[in-house]
């Protein structure tokens, strides 16, 4: 009798994010413009853990913050061979993960991430700013608003 371990590990996977929170948390994996022609989102749940070593995905600096990410690989199929530059948003927090390197387990299931959490904040886009309010030109003020002597 021989084993079949991609079902294996499927059936593993699948009853892994069955767990529900706080072990499995839903977020967005983001594939920003400038790794592919237009951004890509896919909506997904993750399991995360804290990296001790970086040797696994080949890298070997481990920062503090450094996590695993396990995504399962049929919520990521809108995404083409996701790995650095992209991102990860959990929900609940808006926690923003940047990926530094990714693997796919063999049997094809999941995708393993090694993230850093970001301190980026988005300060939105490059549009000029329209409306605001007018504080003149830097040129010598020649005029006052009258609040009245302190006599």
């Amino acid at each position: 009798m021989s084993l079949n371990l991609p079902m294996l590990t499927k059936r593993a996977v699948a009853a892994v994010f069955r767990l529900g929170p706080p072990l499995v948390r839903d977020g967005v994996f983001v594939r920003p413009q400038s790794n592919a022609s237009s951004e890509v989102i896919a909506s997904c749940k993750v399991i995360g853990t804290h990296v001790v070593s970086g040797f696994y995905l080949g890298l070997a600096p481990v920062t503090p913050g450094t996590e695993n990410l396990m995504i399962r690989a049929s919520e990521l199929v809108a995404v083409a061979s996701p790995g650095a530059g992209d991102y990860f948003v959990e929900n609940t927090s808006g926690l923003r993960r940047n990926v530094q390197a990714s693997r796919m387990d063999p049997s094809g299931e999941f995708y393993v991430f090694q993230c850093v959490r970001s301190t980026d904040e988005d300060w939105g886009d490059l549009a000029a700013h329209t409306v605001s309010e007018d504080f003149g030109d830097l040129m010598p003020a020649t005029a006052f608003e009258d609040r009245l002597s302190l006599n």
